[in-house]
């Protein structure tokens, strides 16, 4: 939903029998130089879960991706897609064991055909510094459910390994 030029999207996903999603809308000022902040700069967030069959899920995966990239136009929004990548750590689980392996496989296919954009594979310890207690000091609360809020942490996360590689390589306002 790019209202202007300089609006950076990120979108997370936590994907499995129900997909958390997370989506943050930051102004690009919060990268572009080392003293300024991301909470301050970001302009709105919102959190869901996708429920139903696979294909139902991806769907919704697919048009909110969409809705962040070309939303309204006329610009064309910086973005970032990611998950939760999947570990295999349990060897029973029967038939919906693999969901997020199928839909990774098809979100990655889809972010590169589609958005010309590289789904970012995310593991999950990663997002455990992220806590509720922490969301909600920075007004990111209330999320809706628990692999929202799953998706949510990673895509905190997300944003403060990009701010930190930002102090080294400022990122530019486009005019």
């Amino acid at each position: 939903m790019a209202k202007n030029k300089n609006e950076y999207h990120v979108v997370f996903f936590d994907p499995g029998g129900r997909t958390g999603w997370a989506h943050l809308v930051l102004s690009v000022k919060a990268f572009t130089k080392p003293e300024n902040k991301v909470l301050p700069n970001i302009l709105s967030w919102n959190t869901g879960e996708f429920e139903g069959e696979e294909h139902d899920q991806l769907r919704g995966c697919v048009e909110l991706i969409q809705n962040a990239r070309y939303g309204l136009m006329p610009f064309v929004s910086r973005m970032d897609v990611g998950s939760e990548d999947f570990e295999l750590t349990q060897l029973i689980g029967g038939k919906d064991l693999l969901i997020p392996v199928r839909m990774n496989a098809v979100l990655a296919w889809e972010c590169q055909r589609v958005f010309g954009t590289t789904l970012q594979l995310q593991q999950r310890q990663l997002r455990t510094a992220i806590t509720k207690d922490r969301l909600k000091l920075w007004k990111l609360w209330p999320v809706k459910g628990k692999d929202a809020f799953a998706a949510m942490q990673h895509a905190v996360t997300w944003v403060r390994r990009e701010k930190k590689k930002s102090i080294e390589r400022p990122w530019k306002l486009d005019n």
